[in-house]
């Protein structure tokens, strides 16, 4: 399912997300946000991938408590939101 999330101020957050047994098996991220270093991202799907649908927020969190990254125009809670409305439209 593919869901897009308007973040207050402007930038627009896209997913998609599929899911098998209650579990994520496919997720891409995209927008127009940047995380730095850019490879980040590739990164960030794959912490998210094979969690419980219902582990994913944890799983954002922990990844960005534990890796050095920059983000402009986006916020951690801001990849669980459009996750949690792709999830919410299946």
């Amino acid at each position: 399912m593919k869901a897009e999330y308007k973040i207050p101020g402007g930038k627009l957050l896209a997913c998609t997300v599929e899911t098998q047994n209650d579990v994520i098996n496919e997720l891409k991220i995209s927008g127009d946000f940047f995380m730095h270093p850019e490879e980040t991202i590739g990164k960030l799907e794959r912490a998210i991938l094979g969690s419980k649908v219902t582990d994913y927020p944890d799983r954002i969190r922990g990844f960005f408590k534990n890796t050095k990254v920059t983000l402009l125009g986006v916020a951690e809670d801001d990849f669980i939101n459009v996750i949690k409305i792709a999830l919410d439209a299946q």
